[in-house]
């Protein structure tokens, strides 16, 4: 099988991913971040979770308002200062990564021909970001070239996939065709990353995941463990009843891209048993403790922002 072939399969399948899409009026929403989905009883919901929510099942969130209370020792607003330091901090690394994801994604795409449009986030990002991002990029283009070396053909870029049986939906980074080493046709997920490398380090506040998980500590690679494997299996329930029901699920590869030091990027490969834990594992065991801790979190902050305005005598 050469490349031609793996091509044409590709084709074949993201054909019969749209038709799935389409029994299922599985569509998402960019600007509410909103996937509808039509389940298996034929009523429309928008209440399946998406993996990023899946994911919190298995670990426990960072309580901000309540540690940046008791950081402030209850004054509210050195706590107002504190809590937007610490947004601001993420919602400046969330700009530099989406940008970076964008141009990589529009960058890939345009070597298969641009078959669809990239539809752009939204990020703002300074001569510092961009300078840095541009470092990530020429990494993520090496890696592009590395998938190619190894024999893989893109199959897809966010794939809106979700299933009316696991009840869940998601958008992998990235889905590539290729053989395995016995010439059995495969799919394999990779997703780039632009954390910083503090982040996929155990530090000595870094608490254990939650079962089934809780041999590894809570970190972003961790996070990223189970969200990859998570994605293969939506694809594969995808599949099921097609002439692809069967094709091998290769592996997940996390690519960290850098822009300083020597590499340019670092490959996290998700060793075999603990994918498989993923791919056979009840993907919902707390899903409904986990939106419940939602609600409760933008409770509390309302509450809080409620208090300030007080305080400042805005209401």
């Amino acid at each position: 099988m050469n490349k031609s072939d793996l091509l044409k399969i590709s084709q074949e399948i993201r054909d019969i991913i749209t038709e799935k899409q389409k029994e299922m009026e599985l569509t998402f929403i960019e600007d509410t971040h909103t996937y509808h989905i039509r389940k298996s009883d034929g009523e429309m919901t928008t209440d399946y979770p998406s993996v990023s929510t899946v994911i919190g099942q298995f670990y426990t969130p960072f309580p901000d308002v309540q540690k940046s209370f008791e950081m402030s020792e209850g004054c509210l607003m050195s706590q107002d200062v504190l809590l937007k330091e610490w947004r601001a901090t993420a919602d400046y690394a969330n700009s530099q990564g989406s940008r970076v994801h964008y141009l990589l994604e529009m960058k890939l795409l345009e070597m298969y021909g641009s078959y669809k449009e990239v539809r752009q986030p939204i990020f703002d990002c300074n001569d510092e970001q961009i300078k840095n991002g541009d470092i990530m990029i020429e990494g993520g283009l090496d890696f592009i070239k590395e998938m190619h070396k190894r024999g893989a053909v893109l199959l897809d870029t966010e794939m809106v996939l979700g299933s009316q049986g696991l009840k869940y939906t998601g958008q992998p980074d990235k889905v590539w065709l290729m053989l395995d080493k016995n010439g059995n046709l495969g799919i394999v997920i990779t997703d780039w990353k632009t954390n910083k490398p503090k982040n996929f380090e155990v530090q000595p506040y870094t608490e254990k995941m939650l079962n089934p998980f809780e041999e590894y500590y809570d970190t972003a690679l961790s996070h990223y463990m189970i969200q990859l494997p998570l994605y293969g299996r939506l694809l594969l329930d995808m599949l099921k009843g097609t002439k692809y029901e069967g094709i091998k699920f290769l592996g997940c590869v996390i690519v960290h891209l850098l822009h300083e030091g020597v590499h340019k990027y670092v490959e996290y490969r998700i060793p075999k048993k603990f994918m498989n834990t993923v791919l056979t594992m009840n993907p919902l065991p707390r899903i409904k403790y986990v939106k419940q801790q939602k609600k409760e979190a933008e409770l509390l902050e309302k509450r809080r922002q409620f208090a300030l305005d007080m305080y400042l005598g805005l209401i």
